[in-house]
């Protein structure tokens, strides 16, 4: 089956999470991603896993598969002139060259855009740093924790008498990845009508300042300073996380007077419709501590999927709290195939994330499992590139690959 990026080969020297992140979409949508890393990056990738036992054995498998799906994996030491040379061979066969380095790093060896788009004019070039190329803390390292704190994210996340908070996983990675991944279509779409290729300057800031929606603007606007409201919307107080006998729900009971009513209807309190106190969502919004406790008296003698079930029933949006072993299990999201079971050749069969790339003529697909440390280097050295294997067993023993 032919896919959309089938003709797209991208050098992805993506490090931990947005940038690998960003060219797993790209993989997945069927590029030719090349994963290019040290040779001790490499080994030190392979040494971090997750523990397993099988047939009785205890090995450690690499983790985030998914991540590092579908591409092939070479390795290569930049730090070599042989190394430099070979990167720049490989640049005259890329669309894309991707990283997310300290800004400067590829400058200093001698990669940067301007460097590699006088080998390759066509050449798309996507970075991915903490704050960006440009502004006075581009210089600074930083993290997706840093990202967090400086957008006003957790600010806004945690209970309201509590500290900020930090989400759970790395969001800012993820929402940058994403947006880089479309920055780069966009710029091979670009390049298709113009021939010209261009740099991308990805941020991990700025993409939690998006991901704000509108808070900024009620700032900005109306200079209203929202804070932590715990697990209430600040839509509406019936809108939040509320306990279960077996854990917890999530019911989103005031997202419309309709549902308001509805809800109600379900709990056996139609009278809560007529009350002015709780009439409109603003009412609602300034008596949550009141909605709470109607809700949670519900909620809390009855099982998770009984609260669900009855309320989805009702057309009042709710759903499980779950926990990761719940949510792998979870019938949605085993009907929407998102995790896969596939081969590695030295690990044997492991299920891996599936893909959320649902398009009716070019889905995307999980091919293959993350590469091993050099496990292409045959493959595109001497199958792309044309070099001899007495070439790369020079360079292997010179620690060049």
């Amino acid at each position: 089956m032919d896919q959309a990026l089938d003709d797209v080969t991208v050098l992805d020297l993506g490090q931990v999470i947005a940038m690998p992140f960003c060219t797993m979409l790209l993989a997945d949508m069927g590029a030719r991603v090349i994963k290019v890393e040290s040779p001790e990056r490499g080994r030190e990738r392979v040494s971090l896993g997750v523990k397993r036992r099988r047939d009785g054995v205890e090995e450690r498998v690499p983790a985030a598969q998914y991540r590092d799906r579908n591409k092939l994996g070479v390795t290569l030491d930049l730090k070599t002139p042989a190394g430099v040379e070979l990167f720049r061979e490989l640049v005259r066969h890329a669309d894309v060259v991707s990283e997310n380095f300290s800004v400067g790093t590829m400058e200093r060896l001698g990669l940067g855009y301007d460097d590699l788009r006088r080998v390759n004019p066509r050449l798309v070039y996507a970075s991915i740093t903490a704050f960006g190329q440009t502004g006075p803390y581009a210089p600074q390292r930083g993290y997706d924790m840093l990202a967090q704190a400086i957008s006003g994210y957790m600010s806004i996340t945690g209970d309201p008498d509590g500290p900020p908070t930090r989400s759970g996983q790395s969001i800012s990675d993820y929402y940058a990845g994403m947006l880089c991944a479309f920055s780069i279509v966009s710029a091979l779409h670009y390049r298709q009508r113009t021939g010209r290729g261009q740099r991308i300057d990805l941020a991990l800031l700025d993409s939690l300042v998006v991901a704000l929606d509108n808070l900024g603007e009620r700032y900005t606007v109306g200079g209203e300073i929202l804070t932590r409201a715990g697990n209430v919307s600040f839509a509406g107080s019936a809108t939040g996380i509320y306990p279960a006998a077996d854990g917890h729900v999530a019911v989103a009971a005031s997202a419309s007077n309709a549902i308001w009513a509805r809800f109600c209807a379900v709990i056996g309190r139609d009278e809560l419709t007529r009350d002015p106190e709780f009439a409109t969502a603003a009412a609602r919004r300034d008596r949550r501590d009141r909605i709470a406790a109607i809700i949670q008296a519900w909620t809390g003698p009855r099982a998770k999927a009984e609260v669900v079930r009855v309320l989805a029933t009702a057309g009042v949006p709710a759903a499980p709290v779950n926990n990761v072993a719940e949510m792998v299990a979870d019938p949605q999201v085993q009907a929407r195939e998102m995790f896969v079971q596939r081969d590695h050749p030295v690990f044997g069969p492991l299920t891996t994330t599936g893909t959320p790339l649902k398009l009716s003529e070019t889905p995307g697909r999980v091919r293959w499992l993350a590469p091993m440390p050099g496990e292409h280097n045959d493959e595109v050295f001497a199958g792309l590139l044309g070099h001899s294997r007495d070439d790369l067993e020079r360079w292997r023993a010179e620690g060049v690959i």
